[in-house]
């Protein structure tokens, strides 16, 4: 491969488009130029201070201009960045430094107290703290940029790793994914190609999901190297977002999960806002419906709608344009997850790790560039997810149709054996949310002395309604064997998520099975 750094694409788009705006964040407005002069002067900084190649870095900041002058000094340096999120309590964080390794820790002021009740815990790591001034042993990051904005000698291997990045969390423990330069360099190429967005450098592009997650590292990443104008949101906020988009002029808009579209849709005001230049919306993490893909083409009039999956170890992953037609023909395919992305290749195992027939369910694999180069210092836990061949399994359980599109159907882990049959939650949770009265909902399985494991629904019903157990199984009966229908169900006012906007569906099923378990003792 020709760059051999992810940050050459920096570089190169510096050179190309010195003047051009790189980066927005509220009133601050940053040109190619000046980001790629203020990453040169952090760089000289942070080698002063002693990070060399190969040290792992961590960097706990909200979506902000400063994180990205970070990562990109890092790159430079031959570092490996280590993003962290900054809603971790101090114990998580605790974990996430140890599990890594870092030799240091970039944080923002307003994380200050949550990492100085663990900085006794790593006498070996260096605390940069970004304030102007320290009272502590802390070092200040405005203290490390020099004078000199000159080109400094760039690392280049390409096999090197570039990132750690811990999974999002939604089933337990998160794991250190190991990202090589390569690796994130034809992630963001297929990104680029997969979205258009490197078909012109006259685009615009808002981000209000986390860019110390995967998902809004690849944008971020992928604006830069496509030369475009990158706006970030430091949080969700109906009337900031509708204000970018009509001063700025954006044309891609980037919002996760799926729902998020409808509150900004809601908002009261929505309409007073000028949104034509919208060309693309993208999203993820969730589950679309019907609804959702209707009015996203009544609010966006010039739109297109993507949706994607992906996985932090996959890079990327398939992707599919969500179109009026399906939505209102209910088609099959506006419940798949699209195809494979450049790249990227995708097959489906059965039991015996052989591919299986069109329309049959099992496990999805993926191989390609983009993939990671394992689970940081764990080894064992690499050797069970990786294949012959470049192969990775992806833990996630899938159907493909003649036309080459691929169904999520649920996680591997997921999966429910009720009296002898196979019955896969999101088939379930896909039925459920065609009802008028659903706006969400999640399906699991719970110990079930007559048929061994049960299946329970969790229900996020739209406002002022209600629904019984009679009423969702005659529903699910419409679409699937009776053998699939819920056996117990709860409403929630709302689903726990991350700040990613993936669903924290392991707090739920942690919580409801061990109610259930109680109550099934009891009677």
């Amino acid at each position: 491969m020709l760059y051999q750094n992810v940050a050459e694409f920096l570089l190169l788009n510096a050179g190309r488009y010195p003047q051009k705006t790189a980066l927005v964040h509220g009133q601050e407005r940053m040109t190619y130029r000046q980001l790629n002069e203020t990453v040169n002067r952090l760089t000289y900084g942070l080698r002063r201070l002693g990070i060399r190649s190969g040290d792992p870095v961590g960097y706990l900041f909200p979506n902000s201009i400063r994180l990205i002058e970070i990562y990109y000094a890092l790159q430079k340096i031959g570092a490996v960045a280590v993003p962290l999120n900054t809603r971790l309590i101090a114990k998580e964080l605790k974990f996430l430094l140890r599990s890594s390794r870092c030799k240091s820790l970039i944080f923002a002021e307003a994380c200050r107290e949550k990492v100085s009740s663990i900085e006794n815990d790593f006498p070996t790591v260096q605390f940069i703290i970004d304030a102007k001034q320290t009272h502590t042993k802390e070092i200040s990051l405005y203290t490390l940029f020099t004078e000199s904005t000159e080109e400094p000698p760039l690392y280049k291997n390409g096999y090197a790793l570039s990132r750690i990045q811990f999974t999002g969390g939604t089933t337990g423990l998160p794991k250190g994914v190991m990202r090589t330069h390569f690796s994130d360099i034809a992630e963001i190429i297929s990104v680029m190609m997969s979205s258009k967005i490197g078909a012109t450098s006259d685009e615009t592009v808002l981000i209000q999901c986390p860019m110390d997650h995967h998902g809004g590292h690849s944008w971020f990443t992928s604006v830069i190297g496509a030369g475009a104008t990158l706006i970030i949101c430091d949080h969700f906020n109906e009337q900031n977002i509708l204000s970018a988009i009509e001063h700025e002029q954006v044309t891609y808009l980037l919002l996760l999960p799926p729902s998020s579209y409808l509150r900004l849709l809601e908002f009261p005001s929505f309409r007073n806002y000028d949104v034509r230049s919208v060309r693309l919306v993208q999203s993820a993490a969730g589950s679309t419906t019907p609804e959702i893909i209707r009015k996203i083409y009544q609010g966006f009039p010039n739109c297109q709608m993507n949706y994607g999956w992906g996985q932090t170890e996959s890079g990327t992953g398939s992707s599919l344009v969500l179109t009026l037609e399906m939505a209102d023909w209910q088609l099959p395919e506006a419940a798949s997850i699209g195809k494979p992305m450049p790249f990227i290749e995708m097959k489906i195992l059965g039991e015996d790790d052989k591919e299986v027939p069109i329309g049959k369910i099992g496990e999805c694999i993926v191989r390609g560039p983009t993939i990671m180069a394992g689970y940081y210092d764990q080894p064992k836990l690499t050797e069970k997810v990786r294949l012959a061949h470049g192969w990775l399994r992806t833990g996630d359980m899938m159907k493909k149709d003649v036309n080459g599109n691929f169904y999520l159907m649920s996680r591997k882990k997921e999966m429910i054996k009720t009296g002898g049959e196979n019955v896969f939650a999101q088939e379930v949770a896909d039925v459920i949310r065609k009802h008028e009265k659903v706006q969400d909902c999640i399906v699991f399985g719970i110990p079930d002395k007559k048929f061994g494991e049960a299946i329970m629904a969790v229900l996020q019903l739209r406002k002022g309604m209600s629904m019984t157990l009679s009423e969702l199984q005659e529903h699910c009966k419409k679409y699937l064997a009776s053998y699939k229908k819920p056996l117990y169900i709860e409403t929630i006012d709302c689903f726990p998520r991350n700040d990613a906007g993936k669903m924290q569906k392991y707090k739920l099923v942690q919580k409801f099975r061990e109610k259930m378990t109680i109550q099934n003792k009891v009677g």
